[in-house]
């Protein structure tokens, strides 16, 4: 899960209460429900938000006009990263690492195996915005400036397998 606050009320909002001790303040309450869940919660670094660096805070149109003022030509997260933030070659590399673990720490004990005779495999992660756009095309080995082809839903949930 993102360490931003954001991601950390989207599980509250979705009702699957941990039968451990979440690792956060509440940002609310957990909707009301009755599915409780066994699994270990994790806040982890590797699936923040991209760093924006200089451009935190600003919309794509602020950003255009700046650039334009300044003489510079168009700009693409995808392709040009942040100044003063995360290139697209720095959020390729942590998110294959959090891939790899994935795949290994969890995946790798569950594929091929006859189904319930396997340990859980599933994982769930909770982001937003461009992260999980990235995230999900590293997942199939998309090179990351070439993720607008890739669209989610806002509020969506995805599957990847």
């Amino acid at each position: 899960m993102s360490p931003r606050k954001r991601a950390q009320r989207t599980l509250e909002l979705l009702g699957l209460a941990p039968h451990d001790k979440i690792p956060w303040s509440l940002h609310g309450k957990f909707e009301d429900s009755n599915h409780t869940c066994g699994a270990k919660i994790e806040i982890r670094d590797d699936i923040r938000e991209w760093d924006y660096g200089d451009y935190e805070g600003l919309t794509s149109k602020t950003i255009r006009e700046q650039r334009a003022e300044r003489g510079e030509g168009p700009w693409d997260i995808w392709k040009d990263g942040c100044p003063g933030g995360e290139s697209p070659e720095q959020v390729t590399n942590r998110l294959d690492a959090f891939i790899a673990e994935i795949r290994d720490q969890w995946h790798s004990k569950a594929i091929g195996k006859p189904k319930g005779k396997s340990p859980p495999g599933d994982v769930l992660v909770v982001a937003h915005g461009h992260i999980l756009r990235a995230f999900a095309g590293r997942w199939v080995n998309k090179n990351i400036a070439d993720n607008p082809s890739l669209i989610l839903e806002a509020g969506g949930v995805g599957t990847l397998r």
